[in-house]
């Protein structure tokens, strides 16, 4: 009796295993074809979509969605003007790469202060949340192509 339980438990197994599935593989596969479509999107469309993530995860007011999203459109066409500069562009000197990261942590300051002042305190803090969750991502994904 016992050798038929565990030939069942064996059996089912391995057909558990072989089924098709939703591994790392295919979750791969869908973020990449995600990014690519997100690519194609105009910078209105890219803020109405983040603006709209953090309407739900924040729980913004209507007022505060229509701020978020002018900072986000704003931030977003620089993006764009910066995407279309570095494809024509050739190697930058020093002092470019150090002017460019300069002006990027200086949006990014700028970005903290608005978002500060148009969020609660508790928004704010799921904010950095977030904000942190997502560089930790980063950091993770770029320790993992590095090997």
């Amino acid at each position: 009796m016992k050798n038929v339980f565990f030939m069942c438990f064996l059996l089912l197994g391995i057909a558990l295993q072989a089924q098709p599935g939703h591994g790392p593989e295919e979750g791969r596969k869908a973020r990449k074809e995600m990014r690519d479509q997100m690519k194609n999107l105009t910078p209105q469309q890219k803020a109405e979509l983040k603006t709209k993530r953090m309407a739900l995860h924040l729980d913004l007011s209507e007022a505060q969605q229509k701020e978020v999203q002018k900072i986000l459109l704003e931030r977003e066409e620089k993006f764009e003007n910066l995407r279309n500069e570095k494809n024509k562009e050739r190697e930058l000197s020093k002092e470019e790469l150090f002017e460019r990261k300069s002006d990027m942590l200086d949006d990014q300051i700028a970005m903290k202060q608005q978002m500060k002042s148009i969020l609660t305190e508790a928004q704010f803090a799921k904010f950095e949340k977030m904000k942190q969750k997502r560089q930790d991502k980063r950091k993770h994904f770029q320790k993992g192509r590095n090997r």
